[in-house]
């Protein structure tokens, strides 16, 4: 089989890296969208139709399973429906690895869509946590554009959390953080953090089915520019890949 992984950017390299490090037989498709707006600026309607629009290119591309390694599609995944395709996001694992967790306060850091859809926070308050959430503007964008050790990263990271410094447990609502998670750590010592990378390669090495080790090669696209995802690839992750060029199909804007 080959499995789809879809994100606005690099985040959901971070889920490729980890995931083929226990299944290394595993084919992978990765698209990365960096081509759209922003999903964080998009209307939902406007969301929702570019996820169908991407998952319908990963039909053409014979992928029937993707998982949308992005916490602002995750968001709106519930309102996209294409036959034949399974779709699935990160914040489900990361939700059902906070069960029966023991935290007084539960931090979340994200994009604006991820923070203000409520679909961290309404689900942890169900857990009976108390939550503290803030959205990191531009956090996410700096990370895609190379900045993750630079001194303006850690000032805006200390200004993002300096009201969470008290919570128990820190969840990275967006898979660009894995990139500075060493500097969150430093911020906040005494939070434990999860990376919803982490949960959702858990769920689908319990979930996938075993195969055989092929010898083609994982396949790599972006709907922006090959040369810089490439670079950023070998530069966060030590990935040396080929990435080509994707036009993604269009559709009307979902109503």
């Amino acid at each position: 089989m080959t499995l789809g992984i879809c994100d606005w950017g690099i985040g959901g390299l971070g889920l490729y890296d980890l995931l083929k490090r226990s299944r290394p037989e595993l084919k992978v498709t990765y698209v990365g969208d960096q081509g759209s707006m922003p999903y964080n600026l998009l209307s939902k309607p406007e969301l929702a139709d570019r996820i169908e629009q991407v998952l319908i290119t990963f039909g053409q591309l014979g992928v029937d399973r993707v998982v949308f390694a992005c916490d602002e599609a995750s968001t709106a995944l519930g309102e996209v429906t294409v036959p034949g395709i399974s779709a699935t996001g990160v914040i489900d694992a990361t939700l059902r690895s906070m069960r029966n967790r023991r935290y007084r306060e539960v931090g979340v850091i994200g994009g604006r869509r991820t923070v203000l859809s409520g679909a961290y926070g309404r689900a942890l308050r169900k857990m009976r946590f108390c939550v503290l959430q803030r959205v990191s503007v531009d956090l996410s964008l700096g990370i895609e554009q190379g900045w993750a050790n630079e001194p303006r990263t850690r000032e805006l990271l200390e200004g993002v959390l300096e009201p969470l410094a008290k919570v128990d447990c820190l969840v990275l609502a967006c898979t660009h953080y894995r990139l500075v998670a060493d500097t969150i750590k430093e911020i906040l010592p005494g939070a434990d953090i999860v990376d919803p990378i982490e949960q959702t390669v858990a769920d689908l090495l319990n979930t996938l089915p075993q195969c055989e080790l092929e010898n083609e090669a994982d396949h790599f696209y972006t709907t922006g520019d090959p040369s810089a995802m490439r670079q950023r690839a070998l530069e966060t992750y030590g990935l040396n890949i080929k990435v080509e060029p994707l036009n993604i199909v269009r559709t009307g804007i979902a109503a």
